[in-house]
Formats: structure tokens, C-alpha cells, sequence
């Protein structure tokens, strides 16, 4: 996406584009006084179990932040706040920074904002702040889109409307008369609309849609801000539900329970032993690193996806992790697609490094070229597995996982689909094993300084490094591996005389498409399975995904790409072929 121009013009910023200011000169003071007074917010946001406010026109995020320190001053502990925004013009985060740090905004809500503050592509972000009880999700495109994609993934509704873009004279397409028809579609009883804008058109629109609307007269900063309250609600309150099964204790399993009992559901985790991060989750090492692509195709942009939600989420829990990842250009990165790739992202997310960069950031001269990415992260896979599930509301339980289930809603989230029996018959599945091993040197300069990401991952430690993983579709000779991962090390360090002192083995399920399976199987059972050698990535990605297609709440993902997760998808493609996967199974 391009961003949008805006400028400082005596200490307010403003978009030539539009001609008009962001906001007024005090532009926290504004969010009180235009939205959060009216609407009656603190006290509204204190009462319920979730509250959800959606916003026309993100901005700098002031009102974001504004509304999350009244919330966090005055709701009680058990609430949760989802905000979301659309946004078709995203302003650069260094402007954001700067009128950040010229408001008296929560500085801790806003570094958190601007640390993990999306690229300018095109999609829908989700950051978690305050121990989860606050949930920003930002969507980077223009309001009818937007509105269309809550509209057909969102069941739970809106209680507060923000409408803040720039004046309906100046930006019509956010104004228009169909799209507020679908504010009252999705709001809940009780809610209400709040604007700036006072203009006949934007009253009479939603009166026409069933809001009673009134203007508030002489607040500071507007001769006249208007307040909407919808006269006869058509979106039924629900109640969510309150428990849930999850089985499997990996990392599938994990973020699955915690993604539903951030959001207020008892979750009874099952396991074989009661422990979490067994087996192949179990993993000393694994790397959180994007495998990007310039192409906008669903496998492409999904996995690009999956990195910053979880490269978000898991900074989050894992905060003590090391950080960054320097990707070296080889067969399956050309120097041409890094450098877009950095560039696209912009330098919070990517950096394209020069010769001398690269020598000083990983101590190795490369003859290839390299990008940083300094969200990447070290995963332990226990710890991980650990620190997501410790939360009241997720209890472990021991149990033989073959034992039958009863007639309950139940989450799949296994290293394989074995336990489904004829219900996986269709899925295009293949579980293949995979090795790491662990190399010392006689020389410390002989180990990088920074994670190296290739053909593979290298990952220096305390002992020497951590080089992996394998690909074993075939059932490989004793001994190829270490071998393997002996070779990869070389190549990178240019060093030989390597001793080997471990190493660890696993499978992991892979899919034909490569992309894992997500959703709903049967009435009572969902899964959250398949997610190959990406897993450290996928796994909390597609638990969100989840958990929103289960509770009925707008996923970090649009519906089109969420249908491509769905296990149905293979069952329509062996219409046309056989399974691909089959020459592989032993």
C-alpha cells in the first residue's frame, strides 16, 4: 500500500491529499470529548464480558490509545476490549512515533503499537496488549472492504462506532450512505455511533438506518459532534460459551487453548501424560522467521501472515527470547525478491544489508547477499509451550488420547490426524521425520553471532551452534542427517573441524499444499493440524483463526484465504486428481 502524505503544520498533522488536519491541537482531549464521553464508554466498557468498538479511519491511532488507557484504568480485570480499524491510507510509523510522542498518550501502549506497528501491505493485523485484555485489530484497506469482511465473519457485533475520517466533503467514499446500512446490521443492543462530523448527509443517513441521532453542542474542539444510538437492534445478544476441549499438547495445542481462554473459555487441555511441549514440540530449537514472498497468492500471503501475528504474539510471551535472523540469498532466495521483500516492509520489520553490515552483524564474510529481520525468534519449544498455556483458565489434563471423546464440542490440535479415523480419509497428508543437530568449534569466531537463516537454520548458542532441520520424505540412512546438517554448517561458516554432540529427531505433518487444516470437520469437532516445519509460526496463527470461526468473531484473516485451510479443499481436488502424496507413505 502507499503510504499516506501528511506533514506537520503548526504542531498538527496534515494531509494535503485530503486538505484537513488529523486532529485538533490536543488530539487525546478530542477522543474524550467526541467519543468517549458521549458514548458513555468507561462505564459501558466496564460491564460486560467483551466490548467491542470499531473505528472508521485509524489515523495515528490516538483514539486506539486513548480508549485503552480508560479501559485499563476502569474496567474490571475479567473484560476484554477488541478494537478494530480500517485504515486505506496507513501513515508511516516514524509519523506515527512522532505524534505519539507529542500527545499524552500511554507511552506503554504506544511503544507496544509502534514496535510491532504492520507493514504497509494490504491485510488484516492483530496485536494483543495488557495481558491480553486488549486486542487491536488493524485492517489496511478501504471501508467497504473492511465492513464487507466484518459483516460476513463477525456474529458478536459492535457496541461503539468511531466514524473519524477526514470530512464526508473531502473523503466521500467513507461516507457513503450503503455502508452505514450495515452499522445497524451489527450492532448490539445498546450501542451507539459518535462522529466528529455533524453534517446533514451523515444525520440523516443514519437515521435513515435506524439511529436516533442528536447533536452534543459546543465541545472544545467542534461546534458540533453527534451522538447515535440505534432505536431497535436486530443483532440478537448471545452468550458465548464457556468451555471448551482441546486435544494435544504441542504447539498446535497450546496456542489453541490459549487463544480461547484469553477470550474468557475454560479450556481442558488433554494430553497423553498432562505435560505440554512433548514429542516434536518438545524441539530445543526452532526459529520464528518469516518465508516470505512477493507474490499475493494464498499459500504466499498466508505465510507472510502468519510471521507478524506471531512474531507479535510470541515477543509477547516470550520475552526473555533472543531476536533476529539474518536471511542469506541462495536457490530459494534470489538477492532480487530479498531486496523487495525489505523494501516493502520497510526497516521494522526488514533490513537489506550491505557487505560491511553483514560482517558486523553476524562476525562471518559472506560472499552472498543478506537481509536482517530483527523480529525473528529462538523458540524453545517447551518454554513456549509452557508460558502460553499458564493462564487460569486452561487446566491440563492426563489423559490417553485414543480413549474415545464424548459427544462434546472438541479441538484437534495433534501432530498427526490418526485419532480422526475415517474422517481425515481425504486429507492430503504426509508425516515425515526430521532431524537438528548440535556442532562445537575449537574457535568462537568460527560461530556466527546472529541467528543465519538459508538452506535451513543456524543457531549459535553458549555450546557452539544448532543447525537444521531435514526434509526426510524417504526413510534415510543412519548417519545422512548429521551429515547433512555437518554440510550446511560449512558451506555457511567456511569453517571445517566441526564435533558433533547431539542431535534431535521429530515428524511433522505436512499437507500437499503445504498449508495446514483448519476449521470445522463434524457438529461437535474442529481441528488445527498439518502445520510442517512451520509450525513455530503457524500454530498461534491458525489458534486465532480458530478460535474466531468457533466463537463467531472476525478472524486476522480474510474469509477467501481462511476457506483455502478448510479440510474440504482436498476432497474437491481429488475430483480432478489422486492424492500426490500417496507415492510417499511408507
Amino acid at each position: 500500500m502507499k503510504p499516506a502524505v501528511a506533514r506537520f503544520v503548526d504542531g498538527r498533522l496534515y494531509s494535503p491529499s485530503f486538505n484537513d488536519y488529523y486532529a485538533a491541537q490536543d488530539p487525546v482531549a478530542e477522543a474524550v470529548h467526541v467519543h468517549i464521553q458521549p458514548a458513555n464508554l468507561v462505564e459501558r466498557m466496564s460491564c460486560t464480558r467483551t466490548f467491542t468498538i470499531f473505528e472508521f479511519g485509524f489515523g495515528a491511532g490516538i483514539n486506539f490509545l486513548t480508549v485503552g488507557t480508560e479501559f485499563l484504568r476502569h474496567a474490571n480485570s475479567n473484560t476484554r476490549l477488541r478494537f478494530i480499524s480500517c485504515e486505506a491510507n496507513p501513515l508511516q510509523r516514524d509519523i506515527m512515533s512522532e505524534v505519539h510522542s507529542n500527545a499524552s498518550v500511554d507511552k506503554t501502549l504506544s511503544q507496544r503499537l509502534l514496535a510491532f506497528y504492520p507493514p504497509l501491505v494490504s491485510g488484516i493485523y492483530r496485536l494483543l496488549f495488557a495481558n491480553d485484555k486488549i486486542e487491536l485489530t488493524l485492517i489496511f484497506a478501504d471501508v467497504k472492504t473492511a465492513l464487507n469482511e466484518f459483516v460476513n465473519q463477525d456474529c458478536v457485533g459492535v457496541d461503539s462506532w468511531i466514524l473519524d475520517g477526514f470530512a464526508p466533503d473531502r473523503n466521500p467514499d467513507m461516507w457513503n450512505a450503503d455502508l452505514v446500512s450495515n452499522l445497524a446490521e451489527c450492532t448490539r443492543p445498546s450501542g451507539t455511533v459518535t462522529s466528529f462530523s455533524s453534517a446533514s448527509s451523515v444525520r440523516r443517513s443514519l437515521e435513515r438506518n435506524g439511529f436516533f441521532v442528536r447533536r452534543i453542542e459546543g465541545t472544545p474542539f467542534k461546534r458540533h459532534t453527534i451522538l447515535g444510538k440505534l432505536n431497535k437492534p436486530s443483532l440478537p445478544a448471545t452468550a458465548p460459551p464457556v468451555q471448551t476441549t482441546v486435544v494435544g499438547g504441542g504447539f498446535a495445542g497450546t496456542t489453541t487453548a490459549r487463544a480461547f481462554a484469553r477470550r474468557g473459555v475454560q479450556v481442558r487441555l488433554l494430553t497423553p501424560n498432562g505435560n505440554v511441549g512433548d514429542a516434536t514440540s518438545g524441539i530445543p530449537t526452532a526459529i520464528l522467521h518469516p518465508r516470505m514472498s512477493a507474490s499475493m497468492e494464498v499459500p504466499a500471503y498466508f505465510r507472510t501472515q502468519t510471521y507478524f501475528f506471531s512474531a507479535t504474539m510470541q515477543s509477547y510471551y516470550l520475552q526473555e527470547a533472543a531476536t533476529g535472523a539474518v536471511q542469506i540469498t541462495g536457490k530459494n532466495m534470489p538477492a532480487s525478491r530479498l531486496k523487495d521483500i525489505s523494501n516493502v516492509l520497510g526497516p521494522n520489520w526488514a533490513k537489506w544489508l550491505d557487505s560491511a553490515e553483514i560482517k558486523e552483524l553476524t562476525g562471518i564474510k559472506f560472499d552472498h547477499k543478506a537481509a536482517f529481520f530483527p523480529k525473528s525468534i529462538v523458540v524453545n519449544g517447551v518454554e513456549m509451550c509452557r508460558s502460553v498455556t499458564a493462564h487460569p483458565n486452561i487446566d491440563v489434563v492426563a489423559r490417553k488420547l485414543y480413549e474415545p471423546i464424548l459427544d462434546e464440542p472438541t479441538i484437534f490440535a495433534t501432530g498427526s490426524a490418526s485419532l480422526l479415523g475415517d474422517l481425515a480419509d481425504s486429507w492430503e497428508t504426509l508425516t515425515i521425520e526430521g532431524q537438528l543437530d548440535t556442532f562445537t568449534h575449537a574457535s568462537e569466531s568460527a560461530v556466527p553471532l546472529l541467528v543465519l537463516i538459508q538452506d535451513g537454520y543456524i543457531v549459535p548458542s553458549q555450546s557452539g551452534c544448532v543447525v537444521g532441520s531435514t526434509y526426510e520424505y524417504t526413510t534415510w540412512e543412519s548417519g545422512l542427517a548429521t551429515t547433512t546438517n555437518l554440510g550446511k554448517l560449512q558451506a555457511v561458516t567456511k569453517r571445517k573441524n566441526w564435533t558433533h554432540t547431539g542431535s534431535f529427531r521429530g515428524q511433522r505433518t505436512i499437507t500437499s499444499d503445504k498449508l495446514p487444516i483448519v476449521g470445522q470437520i463434524s457438529p461437535n469437532t474442529w481441528v488445527n493440524l498439518a502445520h510442517g516445519s512451520a509450525g513455530t509460526a503457524s500454530t498461534p496463527y491458525c489458534a486465532e483463526i480458530l478460535a474466531c470461526r468457533y466463537l463467531g468473531e472476525l478472524a486476522p484473516l480474510s474469509l477467501e484465504c481462511i476457506d483455502s485451510l478448510h479440510p474440504d479443499r482436498f476432497r474437491e481436488r481429488q475430483v480432478r486428481r489422486p492424492n500426490p502424496l500417496r507415492r510417499y507413505r511408507r
